[in-house]
């Protein structure tokens, strides 16, 4: 049985290096990170998505209707119209807990007479104004004085947008101030008694968003329905409105910026395009329902990961193939689980790097286990090459996969038998280590040869050499190719039988037998210990006719003869009687083979 883990050195110091390698670039990450933006992706598919807006929070846009009916945005103007609406609430009664303005009321667009009055009519509600600057000292840096001092505080409204123009994060305290979205929503909890959510100051928080409005363009022109509770200026300024009971109002641009007079105020966010006001609304909720979060510390992570990096990976390198792609899918599910453990707990876990190391470092293992696999084939192969035909190598370890399990078949096949005339008398005159020489150039060249042709040799038997055509693979014209073998032997043998006569003043000639016909082929033996071999009477027949031979002789049966009559040269050889059979086999000697070529 195979085992399933297998520690080796190797494999732990391959772990190591890759799990060493992750940590290099989640370091470089902390400066640059390409795989932010599928960060971000991943989490807004995840967590982000339409949900319900908050009851108590109100839009007053300055929308295409309000433009079309009061003209393009003019400071100086709608300073004026902000002055009667909130001037009909106080008198109405209608009293929002909190007020505020995405809209920036700069000096240099005021009069003093329209700034006392919009500042009186602030001066009756709780206004939040918003500002550009966050990072200003100086209060307020641009926005009217008038209207400044009458407001309760003011909030900045830069945004925070991540390389695909989206707002997800957002800071919410500066040093001198804090953010439009952060004040409206702590004066909101001072009015109702309640505490706020803590936040630093300096601190970027990723939200959770809930509504965005249905933006349809036609013709340059924004048309729009909000999520959130939403009126134009035009229709606050000429109907009355009521409120429920513990209401945000928001006022804010809710048009496009071309040919209005208003500021590009419209940005990408992870659930749709939407205007700056509507963000701060966003945020807002988010703030009253503690949807805050924070990226996880990056020591933690890259400490955690890296971990994970070295067990994930030990274990793929240590399990077999099909344990190791289950590690793999737990280091996958591992992050997935850490993402909602640490958002759970109010932080953003970024899996972006350790997904696509683990993806690259088990592709990595993946090509290790097929290039280990191919060269351990290659190995079998090379192995077998030593002992059969190539083709047969290639079968057995490619083509047949049962090719090595006991068993056989029947099938048609050519046998070839030969060896050297007088060796038992050889071997006993010369030294070993010539025998051997002799042997070994002897039984190099007759494999050649029948390898030459396509044939397996199946066995070596002292100096006579079995040959099999036709098995275990097809292979055309077997019959020809196996006589071209024999004849091959006799012929090229002489250049050995020649070097051996100068060497060792030893005559050296061999008999060559070939028949063919029916034989049982396949794996003859124990389960630890097997031949691939042919047995059977065509076996012992082209054993007999091969004894029978003289030296350099081919002899071939009737039957072979029959089927190359016409491709052949021969002498006849007489009948052959052989122990076990009944009657006589017509033989004959090979003298010359049509198409033959000599090395």
């Amino acid at each position: 049985m195979k085992k399933i883990f297998q520690f080796s050195l190797k494999r732990l110091i391959i772990s190591i290096i890759l799990s060493s390698i992750y940590l290099f670039f989640s370091l470089i990450s902390l400066s640059w990170n390409p795989f932010v933006s599928l960060d971000n992706k991943i989490m807004d598919g995840i967590y982000q998505s339409e949900g319900t807006a908050a009851p108590e929070i109100y839009i007053i846009g300055i929308d295409e209707d309000t433009i079309s009916t009061y003209g393009n945005y003019n400071p100086f103007v709608y300073r004026q119209y902000f002055a009667d609406i909130l001037n009909d609430w106080a008198d109405r009664g209608e009293l929002p807990t909190v007020v505020g303005f995405d809209v920036i009321f700069n000096e240099s667009y005021g009069c003093q007479d329209v700034d006392l009055k919009f500042a009186s009519a602030i001066s009756r509600h709780n206004v939040i104004l918003g500002v550009n600057g966050a990072n200003r000292k100086d209060a307020p840096y641009g926005l009217s004085k008038t209207i400044y001092e009458s407001s309760k505080q003011i909030g900045f409204t830069d945004a925070l947008t991540d390389n695909d123009e989206a707002i997800r994060r957002v800071y919410l305290r500066g040093d001198n101030y804090d953010s439009l979205s952060y004040s409206i929503y702590k004066s909101y909890c001072d009015k109702r008694g309640l505490d706020p959510i803590h936040v630093d100051i300096k601190k970027d928080y990723y939200f959770k968003y809930y509504a965005s409005p249905k933006l349809n363009h036609v013709n340059d022109i924004i048309h729009l329905t909000s999520n959130f509770n939403y009126s134009s200026l035009k229709d606050a300024k000429e109907n009355p409105l009521t409120f429920r009971k513990n209401s945000i109002v928001i006022f804010g641009s809710y048009a496009a910026a071309l040919d209005t007079g208003l500021s590009n105020d419209i940005y990408n966010s992870p659930i749709g395009e939407m205007f700056g006001v509507e963000t701060q609304c966003n945020i807002i909720q988010a703030l009253m329902e503690g949807e805050l979060y924070v990226k996880t510390k990056d020591s933690v992570s890259i400490i955690l990961n890296t971990a994970i990096i070295f067990v994930i990976t030990f274990l793929i390198a240590t399990l077999t193939f099909y344990l190791g792609f289950l590690a793999f899918g737990l280091g996958i599910g591992l992050e997935f689980l850490l993402m909602a453990i640490f958002y759970a707990s109010g932080q953003y876990y970024f899996i972006s790097l350790p997904m696509i190391a683990l993806i690259l470092f088990f592709v990595f293992f993946i090509i290790m286990h097929y290039y280990s696999e191919y060269k351990h084939k290659k190995e079998v192969i090379h192995t077998f090459k030593r002992y059969i035909s190539p083709d047969v190598a290639e079968a057995l370890v490619e083509h047949d996969k049962n090719a090595m399990a006991l068993g056989g078949v029947k099938r048609n096949v050519a046998l070839l038998f030969v060896d050297i005339r007088g060796f038992t008398k050889m071997s006993e005159e010369l030294e070993p280590e010539k025998v051997v020489d002799i042997l070994n150039g002897y039984l190099e060249m007759s494999t050649n040869q029948v390898f030459r042709f396509g044939g397996m040799v199946d066995k070596f038997i002292g100096d006579c050499v079995m040959a099999i055509f036709n098995a275990p693979i097809d292979l055309d014209d077997y019959v020809y190719k196996a006589v071209c073998a024999a004849y091959g032997i006799v012929q090229v043998g002489k250049k050995i039988c020649d070097s051996v006569w100068e060497k060792y003043n030893k005559k050296l000639e061999f008999g060559v037998g070939v028949h063919f016909g029916d034989a049982v082929i396949g794996n003859i033996g124990s389960k630890t210990r097997m031949d691939f071999t042919a047995i059977g009477d065509t076996v012992n027949t082209a054993s007999r006719i091969e004894a029978s031979a003289i030296g350099n002789q081919v002899l071939i049966s009737s039957d072979v003869y029959e089927v190359l009559k016409d491709r052949i040269t021969v002498a006849d050889a007489g009948d052959r009687q052989f122990k076990n059979k009944k009657e006589a086999i017509k033989c004959y000697q090979v003298l010359k083979i049509d198409g033959y070529i000599d090395e």
